[in-house]
């Protein structure tokens, strides 16, 4: 693995450990918190529980962000346009070819956050636009 792959390796494991398992780990304690609560002062759990509900929000955003993060095993097996569909992205693309790697990923990421783009090739090239 080549050093720059390694150090992006090693940033994705510190951006889940001090991230998504931390914010997990905060709300497996305050589960069995909510747990004890509703023992010891019933009234108390319904904003706790409120409160666990954003947190889980947040959980869940955060994994999404690192998940879109890592490069999708469709991307590589079915081309940017399957990619870009699985990830949730509205694709209006019509007799889109296969581009090299470096190419489809480029593609792949600026439009991953996008609500919907229009992919199509001119001169060899594969273009993207925002809809």
């Amino acid at each position: 693995m080549s050093s720059g792959g390694y150090a992006e390796r090693r940033a994705f494991e510190r951006e889940l450990h001090d991230g998504v398992q931390q914010q997990l780990v905060a709300l497996a304690v305050n589960l069995q918190l909510a747990q004890e609560l509703c023992e010891s002062d019933p009234a108390a759990v319904r904003p706790f529980l409120a409160e666990l509900g954003r947190d889980v929000h947040a959980a869940l955003d955060e994994a999404r962000a690192l998940g879109q993060a890592i490069y999708p095993p469709v991307l590589t097996d079915h081309g940017v346009a399957e990619a870009l569909r699985a990830a949730g992205v509205r694709v209006d693309a019509t007799a889109i070819g296969r581009h090299p790697a470096d190419v489809e990923a480029a593609v792949y990421f600026a439009c991953v956050d996008a609500t919907a783009i229009r992919l199509w090739e001119e001169d060899g090239a594969l273009r993207f636009q925002q809809e």
